[in-house]
């Protein structure tokens, strides 16, 4: 007896590995079109490409937070309320329970913006731009992990956030 739906192994891996490889050219693709700035960059400033590809890393882990905290709304409001709150302290030196309210009331706020549609665009957009400096900041500023000219950072997190 001749069976015609013998499956083949060989025949599934060839498969998975033609598609991942044509999936996988316009990643590449898209990965030398984003590399452009770095040797812009890299070519203007006279910057080692390896203090770039060290931008593109920081990028990557802002990227992560701000998907990962935007997936929990109540992380990201909460760090916004947190820092609102703060900043009403430093700078107006309120009274602490004042400033804990202002912050929860930032908070509040922040759950009802997102149900205005412009709103949302603008509460993410802030919300991805305020993450990703404090990463670089964290990083790269000169009281950082891993120092860089202020004019590198600063330009590189410009490019890759607009």
């Amino acid at each position: 007896m001749s069976n015609n739906n013998v499956f083949n192994l060989s025949d599934d891996v060839f498969a998975n590995t033609i598609v991942t490889f044509i999936f996988g050219i316009p990643v590449f693709i898209g990965i030398a079109i984003l590399a452009i700035p770095f040797v812009i960059v890299s070519f203007i400033m006279d910057v080692p490409m390896l203090t770039l590809i060290q931008n593109l890393l920081a990028f990557a882990i802002a990227v992560f937070l701000v998907w990962l905290f935007s997936k929990h709304q109540i992380i990201e409001n909460g760090i916004v309320g947190l820092i609102i709150g703060a900043a009403v302290y430093i700078y107006f030196k309120w009274h602490p329970v004042v400033c804990i309210l202002i912050g929860v009331a930032a908070v509040g706020l922040l759950f009802l913006i997102p149900r205005i549609k412009i709103g949302f665009w603008i509460k993410t957009i802030s919300f991805s731009l305020i993450i990703t400096l404090i990463v670089y900041a964290v990083i790269y500023s000169e009281w950082g992990l891993l120092p860089l000219p202020d004019m590198i950072w600063k330009i590189t997190f410009l490019l890759f956030f607009f």
